[in-house]
């Protein structure tokens, strides 16, 4: 963490408060490991509630350059650990208030913010349309992911004022970036930009959340020991027949052609263009293995490397794939291989939910 004051607020709330099943079940160590812990899963056995990685949330908090005094609405309660963060983090004279969809959800993060004797306040309602009541706010932070801007959060929010909220890209898209925009006017513009995803925002109290993207994995489970030995996904494979995503996988499954990119690549900065510059329907893959599909199907290319690089191309079956993705990646460079810092994100409202612009810097 980068911000004293930040750390303070981590150090001064406990998570095991937020967590007291999970505490009790499996100990403070794993309370206190930096991973995002579900709480709550949906009929399907999706999971609709979380809390947060805490690394995640800190890099939020500081982007969000939290003052003490200010007015912030949080969308989504989750456990309550953020909002209580928040309410330190605002001090005494700010105020907190966080709004939840689900009525369960939002009975247990009072709990636990009374269990702390935190100030926020958690209300009862639907995060898109806000909280009008204690408008205008200094700050807004979305919590779920969302496909747009509902014009609530504009209007909130005060002339000048950050909003910060995990964006689905391209506008409605699978991908997820979260933003931090200030409002100017009639519109909003991006200040900063982190990776990272977050669930969607639900429709409906206790409702499914929106179902996960096409998905094909192959796994392998011997005695106690379970790993993943291929996993694509992405909207493209809808276009597929049955037939073609079965070949398709058992091409992962096989041993891949490997070309060399001739760098170490950022994962977040190529990984964030190739999502955004890749035809729709031609992109597979995710945050591990971003790449794309043949345009018959019957080949995949994917990037692979480390856990903070990409330096490879690694294909299966047919070459046009590889041809694609070399292309994209040859893009990126010419373009003086631009990071999330020189995407340029501007939502302007002219009535209901904001128009979404994406650009990258010259």
């Amino acid at each position: 963490m980068k911000s004293a004051t930040i750390r303070r607020a981590f150090l001064a709330v406990p998570r095991e408060r937020f967590l007291p099943e999970v505490a009790e079940r499996e100990g403070l160590e794993r309370v206190y490991q930096d991973q995002a812990i579900v709480t709550v899963k949906d009929e399907r056995g999706t999971p609709a509630s979380s809390s947060s990685q805490p690394s995640m949330m800190a890099s939020m908090l500081e982007q969000l350059d939290l003052r003490p005094g200010q007015r912030v609405l949080e969308v989504g309660a989750g456990t309550g650990y953020n909002a209580a963060l928040l309410a330190k983090l605002v001090g005494a004279r700010g105020q907190v208030v966080s709004v939840e969809l689900d009525p369960a959800t939002a009975r247990g993060a009072r709990r636990a913010l009374a269990n702390v004797k935190s100030h926020a306040k958690v209300v009862r309602g639907d995060g898109r349309e806000g909280w009008p009541p204690g408008a205008p706010y200094d700050r807004i932070i979305v919590t779920a992911s969302a496909p747009d801007v509902p014009g609530a959060w504009h209007e909130q929010l005060a002339d000048g004022s950050l909003l910060e909220l995990p964006l689905r890209l391209p506008p409605g898209g699978a991908a997820q970036a979260i933003v931090t925009l200030r409002k100017q006017g009639d519109a909003l513009r991006s200040e900063a930009l982190l990776h990272g995803g977050f669930m969607p925002l639900r429709d409906a109290p206790g409702g499914p959340v929106p179902a996960p993207l096409p998905t094909l994995s192959a796994t392998e489970q011997i005695d106690q020991r379970r790993q993943s030995l291929a996993s694509l996904s992405g909207a493209a494979l809808r276009r597929l027949s049955a037939a073609r995503r079965q070949r398709l996988l058992s091409l992962a499954l096989s041993e891949p052609r490997t070309r060399g990119l001739g760098l170490r690549a950022p994962r977040g900065a190529l990984g964030l263009y190739l999502t955004l510059e890749a035809p729709e329907d031609r992109l597979v893959g995710g945050w591990r293995r971003p790449g794309v599909i043949s345009q018959n199907g019957d080949g995949v290319a994917l990037l692979a490397g480390g856990a903070k690089t990409l330096t490879r191309i690694e294909s299966y079956g047919e070459g046009d794939a590889e041809v694609l993705l070399l292309r994209l990646v040859e893009e990126w460079k010419d373009r003086g291989r631009p990071t999330g810092d020189d995407l340029r994100v501007e939502v302007r409202f002219r009535g209901g939910a904001g128009s979404v612009d994406l650009s990258w810097e010259p």
